[in-house]
């Protein structure tokens, strides 16, 4: 036995005994009707997580956990009295109940919080690493996975990035050989899980885990290596599940004779009869520790039982973090003169990476070579290889590594090449980053640059306009910059947010339209949008390309028929400044809404009903939106000028509303 401290064994044992006893409680409750949801034992599975998280440095180190993984928040100092806490959702739970049984984390200390999306979490861990050793912290991660989440993409693209970028991450595999129902034979063809690190150019390894101890010192060996010599590792651990994937599950599918081999492999009592083995205690000695460890998570259960309950009033409610305020932050002052938008892009990126370390741009072509349209171009040789990321093409992968980023207080540009290619990373987006303030009350620093539209015969799969998809996820900020100035500082703007923000840019604007900078020094809030020409009798709402299609129309109209039309460009779409929206309707009684995107779902439909929900009595005509058909967008450019809003339809709707 190569440990011989007998604190430090005895101290493994406590971790796992008590995530024993303690799930064990928590299905009592459960069964009492007590505590909601469901709940997934890690029965079997404690000799794994807690050696392995035995092994890390929590001063340094970054985790995800997962549903059979109780110890390993023991082990990193989470208390037995808010883990019952969490379960319960009662007041004192570690997310005040928005969240519940083990989808929590503990962000400070570097164990990420966990999703139902298993895979997903992997390239957090790989960003956040990542993040971490560019600020000078020696840390490694330990991604955790089971062998069903192998099977998702995400995991083989974090495998991939942290391979190529050469991230110190051990991957870790719980294979208890059951994906809920589905045995090892239909989820992967390879002898062993491990096997598949040749593909990635790494090492790997399989190990039993029913032995606390010898995880331990497999991982730490590991660990050590890999936090000096920094590569991936692909570690296979077989665990035991001794029950079914959750609470209502009866396991009948598991066949009897594999049962009774899990139990003989159990991992508590296999670790107490090594420590008397060792002679590291008597079994008087640990009869009498476990009792004091069950009259504890007895104690802790019955305190957290006595909780009060959730108050709907007093929850914070906020989706954003501090939503009303001015950022804090500043730049040094600079100015332009007659800059494009993709000009402006760059000018952006290269005034915030030249003044801030934290700031780091991440994409597909974005280094050496400047990017697609260029808007990367020359920061590559400027500030290097760490800080501008080529990725390999794995959108998903790569917008989960940005947010790893951003969770450990990097500010992140993730740029999508296409805002097409950003379905990839759905769960990334909306349910990782978008929930995250939300679950853990923690800042996430994240822009997602993401150019589209139409206009440049893409065809249907690189010119889509994806707002409103993004709208319908709480969380996200979306801004949208019509004028060059804006492209600039909205993306300050964007970086310098607390919040995830998609940054949408509309590549037929980048080299079409001309504009100066002159920035003050003060960054923008994502708050407010502009005026950009006042009016009596009706008002257009347009961003974008639109926008400028708009402002064509509206002087024509304007010379013709002797109106007053005032245009807002909203600039940011989420959330939608509505005093200004409001006051304006409540002014010129009528609204027009004009964007390049697909009517349903729009954030035109948005704005509409906003509209009529608030200044209903108003209102004179009925707000119209002029949009494009619910269509993919086509490639033949006489198809395309027919379905983009132009001058000429805009002009037309205007003359509907001011005729009705």
């Amino acid at each position: 036995m190569a440990i011989r401290d007998k604190e430090f064994l005895l101290n493994m044992y406590k971790n796992v005994f008590i995530s024993r006893v303690s799930e064990h409680r928590i299905l009592e409750l459960y069964k009492q009707g007590l505590v909601k949801g469901t709940v997934t034992l890690g029965e079997g599975n404690e000799g794994a997580i807690v050696g392995l998280m035995t092994a890390l440095n929590p001063d340094t180190d970054i985790c995800n956990l997962m549903q059979r993984d109780f110890g390993g928040y023991l082990v990193w100092g989470a208390s037995v009295y808010h883990m019952f806490c969490h379960y319960l959702a009662n007041a004192e739970s570690p997310t005040g109940g928005k969240d519940g049984n083990v989808h929590h984390g503990i962000v400070e200390k570097g164990l990420l919080p966990m999703i139902s999306h298993l895979g997903a979490m992997l390239p957090n861990v790989v960003g956040a690493v990542y993040g971490r050793r560019q600020r000078k912290i020696p840390s490694v991660g330990a991604a955790i996975i089971g062998d069903g989440g192998t099977s998702t993409g995400d995991f083989h693209e974090a495998l991939n990035i942290a391979s190529v970028l050469k991230v110190p991450v051990l991957f870790f595999i719980e294979n208890n050989r059951w994906a809920y129902s589905t045995p090892n034979s239909l989820q992967f063809n390879c002898k062993r899980l491990s096997d598949r690190a040749v593909g990635y150019g790494i090492r790997g390894k399989t190990i039993l885990a029913s032995n606390t101890v010898e995880v331990y010192e497999t991982v730490k060996s590991i660990v050590d290596e890999i936090r000096e010599k920094p590569e991936p590792y692909l570690l296979e651990a077989i665990t035991y599940r001794l029950g079914g994937h959750a609470a209502y599950d009866t396991a009948d599918y598991v066949p009897e004779e594999e049962v009774m081999n899990n139990l003989k492999e159990e991992p508590v009592q296999k670790l107490r009869s090594f420590l008397i083995d060792e002679e590291v205690a008597t079994s008087e000695e640990l009869d009498e520790l476990e009792k004091t460890w069950e009259n504890h998570v007895t104690e802790e259960a019955n305190r957290a039982l006595q909780a009060g309950k959730i108050d709907s009033k007093k929850t914070n409610w906020n989706v954003y973090i501090s939503p009303n305020s001015r950022s804090t932050h500043t730049l040094p002052p600079v100015a332009f003169k007659e800059l494009t938008a993709v000009q402006a892009i760059n000018a952006a990126l290269d005034h915030a990476m030249k003044n801030d370390e934290t700031v780091l741009i991440i994409g597909e072509d974005i280094g050496e070579y400047g990017g697609p349209f260029k808007s990367t171009k020359d920061l590559f040789p400027r500030y290097g290889r760490a800080r501008v990321i080529d990725m390999p093409l794995s959108e998903s992968g790569f917008t989960g590594f940005g947010i790893g980023c951003a969770e450990v207080g990097l500010r992140p540009v993730v740029e999508m090449q296409f805002a097409d290619f950003s379905t990839d990373a759905i769960t990334q987006i909306g349910i990782n980053a978008g929930t995250f303030y939300f679950r853990t009350s923690h800042p996430l620093p994240l822009t997602i640059r993401m150019p589209g539209g139409g206009g440049l015969s893409f065809g249907p799969c690189h010119s889509e306009d994806l707002e409103g998809l993004f709208l319908t996820f709480p969380g996200l900020k979306l801004v949208y910059p019509s004028r060059v100035s804006d492209f600039f500082e909205l993306l300050l703007a964007s970086i310098y947010d607390e919040n995830p923000v998609l940054f949408f840019e509309n590549k037929y604007l980048y080299r079409r339209i001309k504009g100066d900078v002159n920035f003050n020094g003060t960054i923008r809030s994502l708050e407010r949008a502009a005026v950009f020409k006042e009016g009596e009798d009706l008002t257009v709402i347009a961003y974008g390309a639109m926008f400028h299609e708009s402002v064509k129309a509206v002087k024509e109209i304007e010379e013709e028929q002797g109106v007053s039309v005032e245009i807002i460009d909203p600039l940011i779409l989420k959330p939608l400044d509505w005093e200004t929206i409001s006051k304006s309707v409540k002014k010129t009684h009528r609204l027009l809404v004009v964007h390049e995107s697909w009517r349903t779902g729009s954030v035109g439909e948005n704005i509409v009903s906003g509209v009529v929900e608030r200044n209903f009595l108003d209102l004179d005509a009925p707000p119209l939106i002029c949009g494009a058909p619910d269509t993919p967008v086509p490639f033949a450019p006489e198809l395309e000028k027919v379905y983009r809003p132009e001058s000429l339809k805009i002009k037309s709707e205007i003359e509907k509303l001011l005729d009705y």
